[in-house]
């Protein structure tokens, strides 16, 4: 069992996930091709869009809305910058982590792994080891 102080690799970012964990989720998103960067906008992909509803994303709320579909917003944690998955594809991503308990509130804007998320992530294709 991993020490929970180990786990706080995330917060949040206005309605999304941020920090390291945010990161590496980007990351994981980028090299998988679930999105794609064309000419400095980013889009999801029909592999990206078939895995998010096999996760649970609504994909259908994800299309038609108003609000832009998927950016990399960029924050700065104690002088160190982290691009994490903006947007509404940020958004339900968090949504669906904490519905699924994968994070756990620790306050307004901290967060924890949780064991459920260490494995759901696992099960994606998250390196998590590397982060906690």
């Amino acid at each position: 069992m991993m020490n929970q102080k180990n786990r706080n690799i995330a917060d949040s970012c206005y309605d999304h996930l941020g920090g390291v964990l945010g990161e590496a989720l980007f990351k994981f998103l980028l090299k998988e091709r679930w999105i794609e960067n064309h000419d400095g906008e980013f889009i999801i992909t029909d592999k990206g869009w078939e895995e998010l509803e096999i996760m649970g994303i609504e994909v259908e709320m994800l299309r038609n809305t108003k609000r832009k579909a998927v950016n990399v917003c960029m924050e700065s944690n104690h002088g160190i910058f982290h691009e994490h998955i903006g947007a509404h594809l940020g958004a339900l991503l968090f949504e669906l982590m904490l519905k699924k308990e994968w994070l756990e509130k620790k306050d307004e804007k901290r967060l924890v792994l949780t064991d459920l998320g260490v494995s759901g992530l696992k099960s994606l294709g998250v390196e998590v080891k590397k982060l906690i």
